[in-house]
């Protein structure tokens, strides 16, 4: 049993962010200053650079912060999973730590909307704003295939941030898949269940420092893509109906 359960939890996995992790951890202590009803938690996803040191080197300094580290990078769902495990929160939330979303709109999201949530009727995702031909093409494209498909009502699936009550861990930890089609899993997971979905737009930002992991250039748009469909297709024959009900 959870001793002290705060009332939002936000997961942050970081791969090779190094460059990033010094403005997303002042602004993190920021939010945690004004909000102690929230916890947010660091998944060093396995990196390569110097992330684990400067994390271990400024723990004490940021000790309202929850560091978590997974020894060997498995994928970006695999680094959430890990997060949810330690995660204390009766609403909960996760975003990317490249800076380009700002982590305040989870928290003002949450202040709007967090009885809706705790109800369980409820469920939030960003939708992205001034993007690319590129980028609308294949988020949409890879949108029409899945609601087909699944009948569903879903749109840009891979949009950060995602808020939603905890009684869905349990479920994510179990099937969620550990690459990024773990928001894919979410979506549908919320939409077989009939949950409200409820869209806010996303400023995106432009990235400063280090790569993109996911699907930012054209090859790394169809990889992601080639990706999606492989697992579009497993669970769509799969005979385990269990994964959807709560």
């Amino acid at each position: 049993m959870i001793k002290s359960r705060k009332e939002l939890s936000i997961i942050i996995p970081s791969y090779n962010e190094l460059n990033n992790l010094k403005n997303l951890i002042k602004r993190i202590n920021m939010i945690l200053q004004k909000n102690k009803n929230i916890e947010i938690i660091i998944v060093d996803n396995g990196s390569t650079d110097k992330s684990k040191n400067y994390i271990d080197n400024n723990k004490k300094f940021n000790s309202k912060i929850k560091f978590l580290r997974v020894k060997k990078n498995i994928g970006y769902g695999y680094g959430i999973k890990h997060g949810l495990k330690f995660a204390t929160g009766r609403i909960i939330s996760w975003t990317h730590a490249d800076l380009q979303f700002d982590i305040n709109d989870i928290v003002k999201f949450f202040h709007k909307n967090k009885n809706l949530i705790i109800n369980k009727n409820f469920f939030i995702k960003g939708k992205r704003k001034n993007r690319t031909f590129l980028d609308l093409f294949f988020s949409n494209g890879m949108s029409i295939i899945v609601n087909f498909i699944f009948n569903t009502k879903i749109s840009d699936i891979n949009a950060p941030p995602k808020i939603f009550n905890r009684n869905l861990v349990k479920k994510i930890l179990k099937f969620g898949p550990n690459d990024f089609c773990l928001e894919l899993f979410l979506l549908l997971l919320v939409s077989k269940n009939h949950l409200k979905i409820h869209e806010l737009p996303i400023k995106v930002k432009n990235r400063i420092n280090d790569i993109s992991k996911g699907g930012s250039s054209f090859f790394g748009k169809i990889k992601l893509t080639i990706t999606t469909f492989k697992y579009i297709l497993i669970l769509y024959f799969s005979l385990n109906k269990r994964i959807w009900k709560l």
